[in-house]
């Protein structure tokens, strides 16, 4: 069952992403952690252990020279989904915005599984 905590976990994994704090947002990560992003974005498709979502979620913050991101959080069948949106500017100075729904699996603190959807 996802508790508040749970949810609470994996928000604070995205506060570490937007100001940059990379080891903190995997650091609730299990060893075998299964990330998958949407083939559309760049960088898409799964990754395995936390060394490969900190490298991938490096490179996705690297490319934003400034950017909001918002969460809104809710449990849907037992995982932590989050509706994110970002908006800001890349680093080439091209605006850009970004929605997407990430839908994750916490068990006893640690996530082990991470599947983005594209909205709609």
């Amino acid at each position: 069952m996802t508790t508040q905590d749970d949810v609470a976990l994996v928000l604070a994994a995205y506060e570490a992403w937007e100001r940059g704090d990379i080891d903190a947002a995997v650091a609730a990560m299990h060893p075998e952690i299964v990330w998958i992003e949407p083939d559309e974005f760049p960088m898409g498709g799964e990754r395995r252990g936390p060394a490969a979502v900190h490298e991938y979620l490096a490179a996705s913050r690297e490319g934003w020279r400034e950017m909001r991101s918002q969460c809104r959080a809710s449990v849907v069948d037992g995982d932590v989904a989050i509706a994110h949106h970002i908006e800001g500017v890349l680093v080439d100075g091209t605006p850009n915005t970004v929605d997407v729904v990430d839908v994750f699996t916490v068990r006893d603190g640690q996530v082990v599984r991470m599947r983005a959807h594209l909205p709609g």
